[in-house]
């Protein structure tokens, strides 16, 4: 998904004439504000996703990237990884379960797989896996069912017909930023209305 502010440039316009300030200072401006915007934008989608998904905000926030900005670049490119997460990265999975059967793995308060068990069967570190013919078996929590191991352990898949457990998260970064996408437009002209005044007023002082 590409996100695309909706900026009121007549105000940006407006905000400029009134402040009187010079080419430098707007550019400055300008700049810290696409800074700004980029922390606003992660800060958010990983509050109001993870809150939707019912993990903590770890568990996503390694999931951003963006381009260093140089002077006299016109837009901020951020991309969010929106490929399933591990149980591992939001908590640490619990066999529970009678002794020599396997109950199910648990993650923190809100993550249950019934039926599931810890092993390296496909990789190299423990994952959580279901048998494929398990009655607790859904797509919902596992949703990797046609990638189930490293591909470094090619030759393994299909010897064993199990499935690893993962959370995925793509449907709703998407509707978090489609959500607030106004919200997100509106906060730049805030945003820069204070870098702006700062830099003329403030620091053009000094």
């Amino acid at each position: 998904m590409r996100l695309e502010l909706d900026i009121d440039h007549q105000e940006i316009i407006r905000m400029i004439g009134l402040a009187h300030a010079t080419d430098m200072q707007i550019e400055a401006a300008r700049m810290s504000t696409l800074r700004k915007m980029r922390r606003l934008v992660e800060a958010r989608v990983k509050r109001y996703a993870a809150k939707e998904l019912r993990i903590p905000q770890r568990g996503i926030e390694h999931r951003f990237f963006a381009e260093t900005l140089k002077p006299g670049d016109e837009e901020l490119r951020l991309w969010i990884g929106t490929w399933n997460i591990s149980p591992f990265s939001i908590g640490t999975p619990t066999a529970y379960g009678v002794p020599g059967k396997t109950g199910g793995v648990r993650v923190g308060r809100s993550r249950n797989y019934p039926g599931a068990f810890m092993a390296r069967i496909y990789t190299a570190r423990d994952k959580v896996w279901i048998r494929l013919g398990s009655k607790h078996y859904s797509d919902e929590l596992y949703p990797t069912r046609y990638r189930p191991g490293d591909r470094g352990l090619t030759g393994l898949r299909g010897r064993f017909p199990v499935v690893r457990a993962a959370v995925p998260i793509d449907y709703t970064i998407k509707a978090v930023l489609e959500k607030h996408e106004s919200e997100f437009s509106g906060e730049f002209s805030k945003i820069f209305a204070r870098e702006l005044n700062y830099f003329v007023n403030i620091k053009g002082q000094g």
